[in-house]
């Protein structure tokens, strides 16, 4: 753990309020075996976050009239973004521990995304990896691997955790008890022996399953156990780390690995992307006082608190339930879960009292709730907001401001102009054919057309026939709903692309597919049982699906562009052609649990990112007025598509992948 680097003002106060607590802030504490200190009475204050998700500037939310607000008019609020996270964490560390209270901070997954603000780092080797930089200007105590860490592959994750460096080495624990890096590259001197972490880290061995936080104000002992998705490899790409799926196991063995060595107050911290998976989980666990969920973007509220002082003005999000949340373990004892939504918009913290056998005795109600993160502006004036804080000087400086000049140098870069409306929701790209999906896939057949011959791959034609997919779950709204954005016609960017399609994913060829294979890919498309953002957008085909069959016969018929059937009346046509697919790497290598793809041993990565395909497609639209432009005329992006995708019944989507 780092020490509790605190501001002036506040040592100030400590001296004043309590010369006792001061004096306990000089004390060393090592190891649990360096310092053996007897548990006693204590209370903690556990602070926590998740999915950041490259939040890194402020969003908006809109604060309507009659909101309890005395606003007459609409009101656009600056809420979230790191710096003014980090000056309301550190306020929140300083209250705790004025008031002798042990803390601990941690980092509950996601804390990246691809997205623009990320390019800003990927795109350039000598820039700082700015969610590294702004997160270690923040006093955690722990980490834990969510699934978008491994979007840009492990690869990229290296550089976000090397970029917690004190004196060049690597200081900021990173957990999780189902991953194994061993056989990663790269990781060989980030990977502790024996999994088990013990502040604070002096040799750079960062990664671990669980780790001993040593508070430095009261001397207590307390652990940290962390556990990822088991559905990692399907929704991300991990490469070489080994996801284990035995999740309940794995955590066990690292709580009785606390246990043993005296540690009596555990807190699991997980990125199960449901708060639901972590009831699940904690019923099968025992001797854990504290859960902490990451990946759902679940907001809970304290009932005993006044809302207002909890939710962000303008907030829209549903509320999950009580902060906090009460599950049973296996001894039907009481864990206790929080969780926040995402972004940097909210704070967690819980405080409670532990007793000397480490049982939980009181959750301090008054104290315990989520913490909105609004920085000052005129417009929380107008609102006459008093929990507004000043966004911290050193995260503007070194992550705000370049990212802004970064952001803004792609916002000046137009790439297409657009007299219709593209639609890149969620529920979109997720459950019905879009025009952007279109665009998407037509791309894709592009790309083909244009690197065939270096490739070696024959001409599009019906004796070989070219078909592409796009999973939805690879389309992302950090653009919004629709581009252009603002739902109107008008200028794309490169931001926008870059924000549509974030992902390290390239552009690559799968051939010699069968008519088999097919109908196993586009079940698989509309099995909302199994699995989640997997439904295919689609290019050089049509396909009409029936959801009320039951799961695997759902695919009515399947024909290619030229109207040659490969299903019909739900079944493979005798002799019906193989195809190629032009897809994503991702897909391709089975992610969303395309295991036909992934066991297709004839792919070919062409030399661009999916991105990148688009974005040349789209570049080379007709030009009007000197501009590359998609026409209101065009039949194949118009609002809902041209029919390439057909339900029977309405679709309906149980779930989809955070």
């Amino acid at each position: 753990m780092r020490s509790r680097i605190l501001p002036i003002f506040v040592l100030l106060t400590l001296l004043v309020s309590s010369i006792a607590v001061v004096n306990a802030q000089s004390v060393s504490f090592e190891t649990p075996t360096d310092v053996n200190i007897a548990a006693e009475p204590v209370t903690l204050t556990l602070l926590h976050n998740n999915d950041g998700e490259s939040s890194l500037l402020p969003l908006s939310n809109t604060v309507e009239p009659g909101t309890g607000f005395p606003n007459t008019e609409d009101v656009e609020l600056d809420i979230g973004s790191v710096a003014a996270f980090k000056t309301l964490t550190d306020e929140n560390i300083a209250e705790a521990v004025g008031g002798g209270n042990a803390v601990l901070n941690v980092y509950a997954g996601d804390a990246f995304l691809p997205s623009a603000t990320l390019t800003c780092s990927v795109d350039d080797d000598e820039a700082p990896v700015y969610d590294a930089l702004a997160q270690s200007q923040i006093d955690y105590d722990a980490h834990i691997f969510g699934n978008h860490e491994f979007d840009y592959t492990p690869s990229f994750l290296e550089r976000f955790i090397r970029g917690f460096d004190d004196g060049g080495i690597p200081d900021q624990p990173f957990l999780s008890a189902n991953l194994d890096f061993s056989a990663q590259d790269g990781y060989a001197d980030l990977i502790d022996a024996d999994g088990l972490i013990t502040d604070p880290v002096t040799d750079g061995r960062v990664i671990g399953k669980s780790a001993i936080v040593t508070d430095t104000i009261t001397g207590e002992l307390f652990g940290i156990v962390g556990a990822t998705t088991p559905r990692l490899r399907e929704i991300s790409s991990p490469d070489d780390v080994e996801v284990l799926a035995d999740v309940a196991n794995l955590v066990q063995t690292e709580v009785d690995r606390l246990t043993d060595e005296g540690v009596n107050k555990i807190v699991l911290v997980s990125h199960l992307q449901s708060i639901d998976n972590d009831r699940e989980l904690i019923g099968q666990l025992t001797d854990v006082d504290i859960a902490v969920a990451g990946g759902g973007d679940e907001l809970l509220l304290n009932t005993e608190v006044p809302t207002q002082t909890q939710l962000l003005p303008g907030e829209g999000a549903d509320i999950e339930g009580e902060y906090p949340l009460v599950a049973q373990d296996a001894d039907e004892k009481d864990v206790y879960i929080v969780t926040t939504a995402g972004n940097y918009k909210y704070l967690g913290r819980l405080d409670v009292n532990f007793d000397a056998d480490g049982l939980i005795t009181e959750i301090i109600s008054e104290s315990s709730y989520p913490r909105p993160v609004i920085p000052e502006s005129d417009a929380a004036t107008e609102l006459e907001l008093t929990n507004t804080v000043v966004p911290d000087p050193g995260i503007e400086m070194s992550v705000v401001d370049p990212v802004n000049d970064c952001l803004a140098l792609l916002n000046e870069t137009p790439v297409v102009s657009s007299e219709v409306v593209l639609d890149v929701s969620r529920d979109g790209v997720r459950g019905r054919e879009t025009n952007a999906g279109n665009l998407i896939t037509d791309s894709f057949l592009e790309a083909y057309d244009q690197n065939a011959e270096e490739e070696g791959f024959p001409a599009r034609s019906a004796e070989n026939p070219v078909i592409a997919i796009q999973n939805g779950g690879g389309i992302r709204q950090n653009a919004g709903d629709a581009l252009p954005v603002g739902g109107a016609p008008g200028v794309i960017t490169r931001r926008n692309t870059i924000d549509v399609l974030p992902f390290a994913n390239f552009t690559t060829v799968v051939t010699d597919v069968t008519p088999a294979d097919l109908e196993t890919i586009f079940e698989l498309s509309v099995d909302f049982t199994e699995s989640s953002g997997q439904f295919l957008q689609v290019a050089g085909m049509s396909v009409v699906y029936d959801l009320s069959q039951p799961v695997g016969s759902r695919v009515i018929s399947l024909s290619l562009a030229d109207d040659t059937a490969i299903i019909e009346d739900g079944e493979v046509v005798d002799g019906a052609p193989t195809v190629t697919i032009v897809t994503n790497s991702f897909t391709a290598g089975g992610g969303d649990g395309y295991e036909t793809l992934a066991d297709n041993p004839n792919k070919t990565q062409l030399p661009l990112s999916y991105e990148q395909a688009w974005r040349n497609y789209l570049e080379a639209f007709d030009e009007v007025d000197g501009s590359p432009t998609i026409s209101a005329e065009d039949e194949r992006y118009q609002p809902g598509g041209e029919g390439r995708i057909t339900f029977v019944q309405q679709l309906y989507l149980p779930f989809v992948a955070r």
